[in-house]
């Protein structure tokens, strides 16, 4: 094909896009057949062909890059260690503490015996309530029942004595005046007989006496409450030296009990007097008992490290009794001053414990703190920290001070790998590539 014919396959087309309609080229081009017109057609495919090839290959390109980037930075961010972070809270909660306790009676008294005798009759059984006077028992004493009819025959013989002296001294104050006996020998009389006035006295508060230690064959009780203990039987031997026997009865004052509780060193600033506390106890497992703190023994024992508390509840409905174990439950008000954290944020380090704090650039500061009180899960810390601190919730061994972190958003928060992120970016952002890939394949 000459130049000539070439242009004039060229401006054709460009006339017919521009609403000119076609022009027969002059002489012997208006005669041209159509297979010259091929390789005109071929040319426009092939550049069509190229410029789609150009845009595919530029935006797969393109494309790989973005991904790369995108790649490069996640691996960048995967590289510094994601933390949790908590929060320390101001005061904590209030907490319950519970301690093992004893249940003792309001008043219990162990009655020995005082006189010397045998018990012939017993009249209150264990279980039994009684009055203030109630007779528990009674007890014979022949031995004392002698000692009282002679102690009352020496009061005879000194009231006897006593008449004989006082006759005497005025006979002889009479004679005295007549000079019939001197006054030596009168004063000697009047003496004498205020002498047997005295032992008249003594006498009878011998007898006074014994006759007191008769009121005690009668074994009462000293105080409304309940007979809890009886070891005597009829024909038992009661003996006067009761710090050496066992109490006859033990009575027991139930209209409120106290209850022993021994609390460690630790919470003996937290129990104040009019705490409540809650008990329980075995016999009642569907139940508990209201108790307040009326006193504590404002001592610390030095070999348990305890302070003894003691508790009043009331028994109104005798439920519970005396020697009962039982699990005292004390309601603890937080401590405003102090921060609470959980344990698994603690660092021990140098033997002193620590805390890794997140700064504002998110970088580790690692501060010393100062525990007061360990609640197992979680720790009362005194000193150290803020309330606005944010507390790497389970530092690892490693870190550092200064080490950057990435804060995560929530404990579970979880991180796509490259290649989860790759595959949905490509299949958003690529599609044509796609496409493109699979039509080569197919040809």
């Amino acid at each position: 094909m000459s130049q000539d014919q070439a242009e004039a396959h060229f401006r054709i087309p460009q006339a017919e896009s521009q609403g000119q309609g076609p022009q027969a080229p002059a002489g012997a081009e208006a005669h041209q057949p159509p297979e010259d017109r091929r390789p005109v057609k071929m040319g426009r495919a092939i550049l069509l062909l190229a410029v789609a090839a150009a845009a595919v290959a530029y935006s797969g390109i393109s494309g790989r890059h973005h991904d790369d980037e995108k790649l490069k930075q996640w691996t960048e961010q995967q590289a510094v260690p994601p933390v949790a972070v908590v929060e320390p809270k101001l005061g904590g909660e209030a907490r319950e503490l519970v301690l093992p306790g004893n249940v003792d009676a309001f008043y219990s008294a162990s009655i020995h015996g005082q006189v010397k005798g045998y018990v012939s009759e017993w009249r209150k059984d264990i279980g039994a309530t009684v009055k203030q006077g109630d007779v528990l028992a009674v007890v014979d004493t022949p031995e004392l029942d002698q000692s009282i009819a002679a102690a009352q025959s020496e009061v005879a013989k000194a009231q006897a004595n006593l008449s004989f002296a006082k006759v005497t001294a005025s006979r002889w104050n009479s004679l005295r005046n007549t000079a019939a006996v001197s006054q030596q020998a009168a004063d000697e009389k009047d003496a004498d007989a205020r002498a047997r006035a005295a032992d008249l006295d003594a006498a009878q508060s011998n007898v006074d006496r014994l006759k007191a230690e008769k009121a005690f064959a009668n074994i009462v009780a000293p105080f409304d409450g309940v007979v809890t203990a009886r070891n005597v039987d009829v024909g038992s031997l009661v003996r006067a030296d009761g710090a050496s026997t066992a109490p006859l009865f033990t009575v027991a004052d139930v209209h409120q009990m106290r209850i022993y509780v021994p609390v460690p060193e630790t919470y003996a600033a937290s129990l104040k007097d009019g705490t409540k506390a809650t008990l329980e106890v075995p016999e009642y497992t569907d139940r508990t008992f209201d108790a307040t703190v009326e006193t504590t023994s404002r001592a610390i024992d030095p070999k348990s490290r305890t302070l003894l508390v003691e508790l009043l509840a009331d028994n109104k409905d005798g439920l519970l009794h005396p020697g009962a174990f039982t699990r005292v439950h004390f309601k603890i008000p937080p401590d405003p001053n102090t921060f609470t954290i959980p344990a698994s944020a603690m660092l021990y380090r140098d033997a002193e414990p620590r805390v890794a704090v997140v700064g504002p650039d998110n970088h580790i500061v690692l501060k010393d703190v100062r525990i007061i009180r360990d609640l197992g899960t979680s720790v009362e810390i005194a000193s150290g920290l803020g309330q606005d601190a944010r507390i790497v919730a389970n530092p690892p061994d490693s870190i550092g001070d200064g080490e950057e972190v990435r804060v995560m958003e929530a404990a579970g928060e979880k991180t796509q790998g490259p290649n989860a992120e790759q595959r949905a970016d490509g299949a958003k952002t690529h599609p044509d590539e796609m496409a493109q890939t699979g039509r080569d394949h197919k040809e």
